[in-house]
């Protein structure tokens, strides 16, 4: 470090690091192995992985364990599953260990911090975001529901496709562009729940408990005339005590239908004496009973009778 200007360069590029640095942007700053071993020795830097530390005046955070998982990794290595689905903002919560992809022909030596997989990620599906290459939107929300399962990879999905920053048609690209590699199928049922196939199931699922639970005099996709707003149509409608049920698919498919619809809609119900009730297909999918009971408990109190007769 001999000049300032040096000086100041290289904490700017720790900052953007978030407390991270390789010993090759260490030595190309002017450090020496000996500076550099004489820092960890004095407890100022700590190493974050091979040929990587994290500099001791800067918090390590799950955010700073990426980034050294990629630097020690070297240039082509990739945030992937669930990591990248973490990064992207559809999780919440980071991964107990990162997952990082690198090329076949590295053959890193297998560490307890990590999930390392021996893969080439194509250009097409690799971006730089906030200091870390990841995989592109669509290619993580695939990769995640491999790891994750349909549930939970649903989740990560709809996530994404709520705020905007995926649409389906980039994901269906994705999936034909690899869909001979592993968890295609699951990628391909993904796209259908997305697709509208999510509502479709629900309403499905909900006909099913309906009967099989034994309840009586209700009907599907039922018109209601409705003053001052026209022609409603409920998904499951119980005329005799006015409670409708409205099924939802993802929260994705909620939100497109409460933009165009369903604001002016329910607020017309309600003015005419409608209960509305909703369910959705995460609800549904661990299970109707849950909904049920609510639903027998909405039509007890509406018909004036007790719960038992219901049943």
């Amino acid at each position: 470090m001999s000049t300032d200007a040096g000086r100041g360069a290289f904490r700017a590029l720790i900052r953007r690091q978030h407390g991270v640095v390789s010993l090759e942007q260490a030595r190309a700053a002017g450090y020496t192995r000996q500076a550099i071993a004489r820092k960890v020795e004095a407890k100022a830097w700590f190493p974050a992985g091979p040929r990587t530390y994290q500099v001791g005046e800067h918090v390590e955070t799950p955010t700073s364990r990426a980034i050294a998982a990629l630097l020690s990794l070297g240039p082509d290595a990739t945030l992937v599953g669930t990591s990248a689905a973490w990064w992207w903002g559809f999780r919440d919560t980071p991964p107990s260990r990162h997952q990082v992809a690198v090329p076949r022909d590295r053959r890193p030596r297998p560490r307890e911090d990590l999930d390392i997989a021996l893969r080439t990620v194509d250009p097409a599906d690799r971006t730089r975001v906030a200091g870390a290459n990841v995989t592109v939107r669509a290619r993580t929300v695939l990769d995640a529901v491999v790891v994750l399962g349909l549930d939970d990879g649903a989740r990560v999905a709809d996530r994404a496709l709520q705020k905007g920053s995926l649409s389906i048609e980039m994901l269906r690209a994705a999936h034909t562009r690899t869909c001979g590699r592993r968890g295609a199928p699951l990628g391909a049922e993904l796209i259908a729940l997305a697709d509208g196939g999510a509502r479709s199931w629900a309403e499905r699922e909900l006909h099913a408990g309906l009967r099989g639970a034994g309840f009586p005099r209700w009907t599907a996709n039922t018109g209601i005339v409705l003053p001052g707003f026209g022609r409603a149509v409920g998904d499951v409608v119980f005329d005799e005590e006015k409670v409708i049920v409205e099924v939802d698919g993802w929260a994705y498919h909620r939100d497109l239908r409460a933009f165009l619809l369903d604001g002016p809609r329910q607020s017309a119900l309600v003015a005419a004496g409608w209960v509305v009730l909703r369910t959705h297909w995460y609800e549904l999918r661990a299970g109707p009973g849950t909904f049920l009971a609510r639903l027998r408990a909405t039509l007890a109190a509406r018909s004036g009778i007790g719960e038992q007769s219901l049943r």
